[in-house]
């Protein structure tokens, strides 16, 4: 036994070394380049090295009895192991840790209590991390059963209604919803899969954390409302090319719905993060079809509406609420009707206290909501939208300038001005602020005196369209890796493609139209149809 007198005093040092008292900094701060914390925190000395270590000669316990991992002859020393020390035996605990798995696979109350007080008292941005087990465990076998494709998952694939209420951050979830993972066949995995690396981005667009990129699928291996909402979307995207081959997302669509109605018809059923997300997704699903019924917009609308927290609740939630409101933007623009959201919901989103590039990107949506709120209430607001729109535009980040900037030609390909960006969030920023300003130049009152001054004034005002529109189109054509950029040009085409007068930019518009329908699945047939009408009606006038 160590004989030195033990030393109590405490002294003050770095949290990291716990040495170099007096030092102003201690040498391995110093050395690593971080700096040297010194707080209250105290600690005890004469903790040194060989005080704690094992002496040379240790005394090893006798190890007896069946299950034995060691040889007799591992050592030396252990022949010579003291004699008072306690004899030690292994025992097999293999049979009592297989109950205990039986046993919660059979009744998950204790998992489930212990998963919702992670979510109810934890970080309300948490993220579930999944870990499945890639082969089956000995002395598991109740537990691999549960996840094998060769039992039917009865319970995730016809959940009763109960189990509809998903995981939320502001609201408990149903037991039901998460007793088990669900097994992906082949044709899931492939639609899972094209999901997450190629549609995920035009919901996340604004996203930095990449909501339903990262916790859509995760949450879809337990939920079965999300994971056919993923799944008909996905389908439909995969069989673009092939329209007549549309009866796979169908079925996940209709399977999908039948599950939605009765958790969005009971009362007592909490309108959750996980469904306002399947929801949006059914929504993006039914703006690909050539002629839009809006069914699934007026479920998103009312849901943010009568649960006004998912505007500013963070995570999935949120993160759809901005998804719904661009689509209810769409449907404002191309239908000349007020917006159905009420965007006193997002007012409380942390949007408007960041500054980064996302939530000034987000912000700009939320001024074209605006703009499109007052103009079609007839509000006399619009003089002070415009100002903050020029304020957002004069003082946005440096990373909204563009990288490279090409006039536009007299060729067909190059009937756009060519404005490249840095990242995707960039184009959708510049493209919201200049349909803003489109919004906002055909909100003008007219005080003309005169009917010259009328025309006049009408001319100027188309050709201000003209460009902020022609800069629309030129953003989503200059940069092919935002796909999301086409919906919007999409959209400004259908509200303001009549202002193309010249037959090189109506073929310029119609070439885009057409590569958006091959890239993302969208039908362009109708509009491009009625774009053709348009400005035959203009020409021969």
């Amino acid at each position: 036994m160590d004989s030195r007198p033990r030393r109590s005093r405490l002294v003050a040092g770095c949290q990291r070394c716990r040495g170099d008292v007096h030092a102003e900094i201690c040498r391995h701060c110093q050395r690593v380049g971080v700096g040297c914390n010194r707080s209250s925190v105290r600690f005890r000395e004469g903790l040194a090295l060989p005080s704690i270590a094992f002496p040379e000669e240790p005394s090893w316990p006798r190890i007896n009895g069946k299950g034995t991992l060691y040889s007799w002859n591992i050592s030396r020393n252990i022949n010579n192991c003291n004699a008072h020390s306690p004899t030690v035996r292994f025992h097999d605990e293999t049979s009592e840790i297989t109950s205990l798995y039986v046993e919660i696979s059979e009744d998950p109350e204790s998992q489930w209590a212990h998963e919702k007080d992670d979510y109810s008292h934890g970080n309300p941005h948490h993220e579930t991390v999944i870990d499945t087990p890639k082969e089956p465990q000995i002395g598991l076998q109740h537990v691999v059963n549960l996840r094998s494709p060769s039992v039917p998952n009865t319970a995730a694939e016809n959940p009763s209604p109960a189990s509809l209420s998903i995981i939320s951050s502001s609201s408990s979830r149903t037991r039901s919803s998460y007793t088990t993972l669900h097994t992906f066949t082949e044709r899931e995995a492939i639609l899972i899969r094209n999901f997450v690396e190629n549609m995920a981005l035009w919901a996340d667009i604004t996203d930095p954390k990449r909501h339903f990129e990262t916790e859509v699928p995760a949450r879809a291996l337990k939920d079965s409302v999300l994971r056919l909402a993923v799944l008909a979307f996905s389908s439909r995207h995969l069989n673009r090319k092939n329209t007549e081959d549309a009866t796979e997302a169908l079925q996940y669509h209709n399977d999908c719905v039948k599950l939605l109605i009765p958790a969005m018809s009971d009362p007592e059923q909490h309108i959750t993060e996980d469904i306002l997300a399947s929801v949006a997704i059914l929504r993006q699903h039914e703006e690909m079809d050539g002629e839009d019924n809006q069914f699934h917009l007026t479920g998103t609308t009312r849901i943010l509406n009568t649960v006004s927290i998912f505007g500013s609740s963070g995570g999935l939630g949120e993160a759809a609420a901005w998804l719904c409101l661009r689509q209810d933007i769409y449907v404002a623009l191309t239908t000349q009707q007020p917006l159905r959201t009420d965007l006193q919901n997002f007012l409380e989103s942390d949007v408007f206290d960041r500054d980064d590039d996302f939530a000034w990107s987000s912000r700009m949506v939320f001024l074209l909501a605006k703009a499109l709120q007052d103009v079609f209430a007839k509000n006399s607001s619009s003089k002070s939208i415009d100002e903050e729109v020029q304020e957002w535009y004069a003082n946005k980040p440096h990373t909204f300038e563009p990288i490279r900037v090409v006039p536009r030609g007299s060729e067909i390909e190059n009937r756009f001005p060519a404005i490249w960006m840095l990242l995707p969030v960039h184009v959708v920023g510049l493209q919201y602020y200049h349909m803003t300003k489109i919004v906002l130049a055909l909100s003008q009152s007219s005080n003309a005196s005169s009917t010259y001054e009328t025309l006049r004034q009408s001319r100027l005002i188309e050709k201000n369209i003209q460009h902020h529109l022609l800069h629309v189109l030129g953003l989503a054509k200059s940069n092919s890796k935002a796909e999301n950029t086409l919906f919007t040009a999409r959209h400004s085409l259908v509200a303001w493609g009549w202002a193309l007068r010249s037959r090189g930019d109506q073929k310029a518009a119609e070439s885009l139209l057409r590569d958006m329908h091959e890239r993302t699945g969208w039908n362009m047939d109708l509009l491009i149809m009625s774009l053709r009408q348009q400005w035959r009606d203009e020409n021969e006038h």
